[in-house]
């Protein structure tokens, strides 16, 4: 009965652990909304006017960004760009902007690249839209539709002018509903004239080069700046980059403000959390609060805030203005683009080392001859190691401008990408240096102790010296705990001599390989607790041309992170002498960290993180304590995940400054619309392969391979067990290898089945996970002597 009320005790703890872990969520979540009470906001929408709102009208052209601005802000008449003075144009538009708020508009949509037709239905409908089939050119036809949701949302009240056939993808047809205020007009100065509360005009109609866009986009604001209404405000943007996927530019009124308030002179985005950067899908709504002083939950985007009115008078435009704002957004750009270029050559070069290595290593250690045994466990270890520190060193090649590396006006160049891999590479070395210089620190600080005297704890006797190398040559799991042969052998030859005390002790390379692992859960968790700066644009991160994620710990951060952290919780139980008690507080306390920065709202924002982590940790520690998870256990894991993501969601929608996507998603389940985005999700998982049929030949090839690999490991594994495996020379038997090998394997199932990223969380998790516990295995405790304190020979022979 003892072990049952044990285990009862224990599944208790982890019950009142979890909703610790909740209750902890809940007090950040407290702080948060404390420091978010105190940032600035702008007027209220309700307080513009008590008649009507100021008009608005937005200017919408494509594939322009601030790069282009700046570069035809210094060509004269006559050069590449046209025969017409478009550097006047742009020196304009580029005064405009430094009297407003410039930011960089993100217009992904659901292909990799958004046409002009896109970038228009997504602006009415509020959400990422394709006007054209993926598959098609930009040139194919498109239908205008009744209305759109913007409309629809603006009502019966708001009278809107279109001036072009893209711009009705946005307001829909002219009079196709009673309930809504839409006309066409032939002309801008005709919108104008109508006095409408909303104009909407595609200034790059019949344009194809950047000259052609900037004077046209130069015309129109013209024209507004002297025929509007006095307080109108005018927005700018660039809705489409088909010629080269990126930020575009976007210019909105001076004084709009977000609930995030401003950093450096720039408008954070309410939905990016980024300084000068909003996505396309924020502008519909910022337009509907804007314009009827309510918001509308069923866009994807968040709004902004506009002021009540706008200045229309013409700046002066004699010279560009030197406007920080303006380059530091073109920097930005640069920088996004280049990350978007990076990703598959850094994702690559992890992955592809982690195979190589394991190839490698499977090759080399292959039962070799007893005297090489030791150098290649160390090559071996040591190449583990190194690799362990490439995730980490991805992460911190960030924080120097690789991207600039041989970029040309505005374009990052393959250089960029070199700079990255190599700045990776030097990182990864100075990461696992420092990590093998603590351990020396360490471990020379704990010999240069006083020695207890040989009476008090006397130093192990030949025979037993005898019998540790003699079980490691066997393979055995009845002897000492990892044992290294050749250090065994050399420590017993020696024990003769006197004053010199032997003791267990952790390989150094065991601690180093540690430490460097480690460092990957610690390096992301704590920069997305700190705004995730180096983890956004990352040659390995999320950056603003996918779009797919702002801030927090993105897909590929937790599948590097998980797989990291399973392996440094089993290493960790392993160091610390084993125990029930040792393995529940390894995972509770790292794991739970890792579960509350990743899933909290204001820090991680990870739903499906949440979702992932719980179950894995709950496998890992009962598996390294030997308690056996029954369905009632698991329906216990299943429910405790649940109330952890649902106590995160409460947070999120409680605390001001407007929710996640976590909080959004909660919403979405209590109306009912959560199959839809569910169903996107899963389609997510399997379109690429029935898109593409080079992809699905590919998913074979490589189902065919970890197919034959889980085979061959199995039967490794079960012959180890057996001790009749080539690589039982490597360690004895050890169970944490198994619990931590089996804890990976539902972390790489859940995690594929729930993140829409699909099967490359599952070459991320093994990118980090192999190597580290490769390094683990191949350097087990051993004997050591106290060197630091031995007296030399001379001395010896001296008789002191």
């Amino acid at each position: 009965m003892r072990p049952r009320r044990r285990q009862q005790r224990l599944v208790r703890v982890v019950v009142y652990i979890l909703v610790l872990l909740v209750v902890i969520g809940m007090i950040l979540a407290m702080v948060g909304s404390t420091l978010a009470a105190a940032a600035p906001t702008g007027p209220a929408p309700e307080a513009a006017s008590s008649s009507r709102p100021a008009p608005v009208v937005v200017l919408g052209t494509s594939n322009l960004t601030w790069a282009d601005l700046q570069k035809a802000s210094h060509t004269t008449a006559g050069e590449d760009l046209g025969s017409r003075d478009v550097g006047s144009a742009a020196t304009h538009l580029l005064s405009f902007t430094s009297g407003g708020e410039p930011m960089s508009l993100s217009v992904r949509t659901p292909a990799d690249r958004t046409c002009p037709a896109d970038g228009w239905l997504t602006l009415g409908r509020g959400a990422r839209a394709s006007a054209v089939e993926p598959t098609d050119s930009c040139t194919g036809t498109t239908t205008i539709p009744g209305d759109t949701p913007l409309i629809r949302a603006l009502g019966g009240d708001i009278s809107v002018q279109a001036v072009g056939p893209r711009a009705q993808l946005a307001t829909g047809a002219p009079g196709s509903s009673p309930s809504t205020s839409v006309s066409l007009a032939p002309s801008l100065p005709e919108a104008l004239a109508a006095g409408a509360d909303l104009t909407v005009i595609d200034t790059a109609r019949d344009v194809s080069t950047d000259a052609e866009r900037i004077n046209a986009l130069d015309d129109a604001l013209r024209t507004a700046q002297e025929q509007a209404p006095p307080g109108t405000r005018i927005i700018v943007a660039s809705l489409a980059d088909d010629e080269d996927p990126g930020p575009q530019m976007a210019v909105l009124p001076a004084g709009t403000t977000s609930t995030r308030g401003a950093s450096d002179g720039l408008v954070i985005g309410t939905s990016t959390h980024r300084p000068g950067l909003v996505q396309l899908t924020d502008l519909t709504p910022t337009l509907t609060t804007a314009l009827t002083g309510r918001s509308d939950p069923a866009f994807d985007g968040q709004s902004l805030g506009l002021p009540t009115g706008g200045g229309t008078s013409v700046p002066p435009n004699t010279a560009a203005p030197d406007d920080s704002r303006i380059a530091r957004l073109a920097d930005d750009a640069l920088h996004a683009r280049a990350s978007q270029r990076t990703v598959i050559p850094a994702g690559a070069l992890l992955m592809g080392s982690a195979v190589a290595l394991l190839v490698w290593a499977a090759v080399a250690l292959r039962d070799p001859r007893a005297d090489r045994r030791p150098a290649r466990r160390r090559r071996a270890a040591g190449a583990a190691t190194f690799l362990s520190a490439l995730p980490t060193a991805l992460l911190l090649v960030n924080a120097v401008p690789w991207w600039r590396a041989g970029a040309r006006e505005g374009a990052p160049s393959a250089w960029s990408q070199a700079a990255a891999l190599t700045g990776t590479t030097v990182i990864a070395a100075c990461v696992t240096g420092l990590a093998a210089g603590t351990t020396t620190l360490v471990r020379r600080r704990r010999h240069l102790r006083p020695v207890i005297s040989s009476s008090a704890s006397p130093a192990p006797s030949i025979s037993d010296l005898d019998a540790a190398a003699a079980a490691t040559s066997t393979g055995s799991a009845n002897g000492p705990r990892s044992v290294d042969l050749h250090e065994a052998t050399s420590a017993r030859d020696e024990a003769s001599a006197p004053s010199l005390p032997l003791r267990p002790s952790p390989s150094p390379v065991g601690l180093t390989s540690l430490l460097v692992t480690a460092t990957i859960p610690l390096a992301w968790l704590v920069d997305a607790t700190t705004g995730a700066h180096l983890a956004f644009d990352n040659p390995l991160g999320m950056n603003a041309v996918v779009a797919g994620r702002f801030y927090g710990v993105s897909n590929t951060a937790f599948a590097l992170v998980a797989g990291a952290l399973v392996v440094v919780i089993a290493g960790t139980w392993e160091h610390l002498g084993r125990g029930r008690r040792t393995a529940l507080v390894a995972t509770c306390l790292l794991g739970g960290a890792a579960l509350v920065v990743d899933g909290a709202p204001q820090l991680g924002a990870d739903v499906g993180g949440a979702l992932t982590l719980v179950p894995t940790l709950a496998f890992l520690g009962a598996g390294l304590a030997g308690m056996r998870l029954s369905w009632r256990r698991w329906l216990a894991i299943g429910g405790a995940t649940l109330l952890v993501v649902g106590g995160f969601a409460v947070v999120d929608l409680l605390r001001p400054g407007g929710p996640t996507h976590l909080g959004r998603f909660a919403r979405q389940v209590a109306d009912g619309s959560a199959l839809g985005v569910l169903g996107r999700k899963a389609y997510a998982l399997v379109g690429p392969f029935i898109a593409k049929p080079m992809a699905t030949a590919g998913l074979a090839c490589a189902l065919a391979l970890l197919a034959a690999a889980l085979w061959w490991l199995r039967r490794q594994v079960r012959d180890w067990h057996a001790g009749t495996s080539p690589y039982a020379w490597v360690a004895p038997s050890e169970r944490w290898v198994t619990v931590a090998l089996r804890s990976l394997g539902v972390l790489t199932l859940m995690s594929v089945l729930v993140n829409d990223s699909g099967v490359t969380m599952a070459g991320f998790i093994l990118a980090a996970a192999a190597p580290a516990l490769m390094a683990l295995l191949l350097a087990p405790a051993q004997i050591e002597t106290d060197t630091a304190l031995r007296p030399t020979d001379a001395s010896h022979d001296a008789g002191v």
